[in-house]
């Protein structure tokens, strides 16, 4: 995997690009994560041009503008320039959790545009209830001014990634290929964050449960789920609920956590490469 950049617009997206042939797979990383997390997949994808890009605000894609924020339709937003700006007429989409989800709205929206899904511990977008509208849209507003005060911090990557361990179930050692990429450094080898801290805000609204069911079921292409026995998405118990509104949607479910494409590499790999080359 190379290191590459592509320009949509007012955005930068960084990316890795294994610069292969035939079909076009974007890789779309989860929530704090960046394209460093889905390296480990490459391998499996030689026979086909795999890009894992920076999301907006994640790794080393550009920030959105000042007083701007990060939903998930700008993410989808993203995507489509940057298909649109690489003229590729089909692609597959491969997500990990909040990727997933951006994977399953985009095709919901785009059909014509993507061949096939595979969603790696998500099964379609977080939902809440009508009831919690004002409680959701309140608590927005106060997370992002409070994160609009923040200020440059040195950062200790060991430090770093004992916290982000303490949080989640990711081992050490994948915890911090990914937070080194979303790390700078000054001159003096400082290291700050090069992520965007506007991303540790809450969502101003998220869809309803019937939203969410109305968007998959615009879905017509194939989608993969994969699910870890030991995460907290509990994809298990989630899949056969949503399992009516996919046309076409197989599950596997493998032993690991949250991040068991990192974790489980061989045997998540080896199944995406075969729904792969079965379309």
């Amino acid at each position: 995997m190379i290191e590459t950049e592509f320009d949509i617009g007012a955005l930068h997206l960084a990316a890795l690009d294994n610069q292969g042939g035939n079909k076009v797979i974007i890789g779309l990383h989860g929530y704090l994560d960046n394209a460093e997390s889905l390296r480990l997949l490459a391998p499996y994808l030689q026979s086909h041009r795999f890009v894992a890009i920076d999301l907006a605000g994640h790794g080393r894609s550009s920030h959105r503008a000042q007083g701007t924020h990060y939903n998930q339709a700008d993410y989808l937003q993203d995507l489509y320039a940057l298909i649109e700006s690489q003229k590729w007429d089909e692609v597959i989409l491969l997500g990990h959790s909040l990727g997933g989800i951006l994977a399953t709205l985009f095709a919901s929206l785009f059909p014509e545009k993507v061949t096939a899904v595979i969603s790696i511990d998500a099964c379609g977008p977080l939902t809440e209830s009508e009831e919690t509208t004002a409680k959701q849209m309140r608590e927005s507003i106060i997370s992002r001014h409070a994160k609009s005060r923040n200020k440059l911090q040195i950062v200790d990557l060991e430090e770093a990634v004992k916290a982000r361990c303490k949080i989640s179930d990711i081992p050490e050692e994948h915890a911090r290929s990914i937070l080194s990429r979303n790390l700078t450094q000054d001159a003096g080898g400082h290291c700050f964050w090069s992520s965007d801290p506007k991303l540790r805000t809450k969502s101003s609204l998220r869809l309803t449960e019937k939203q969410a069911e109305s968007l998959m079921r615009a879905i017509v292409c194939p989608v993969l789920f994969i699910g870890a026995s030991n995460s907290f998405k509990n994809l298990e118990s989630v899949f056969p609920e949503r399992k009516g509104w996919f046309l076409n949607a197989q599950y596997e479910q493998l032993v690991g956590g949250h991040h068991i494409h990192m974790e489980n590499t061989d045997d998540v790999g080896l199944i995406i490469r075969n729904f792969v080359e079965q379309l």
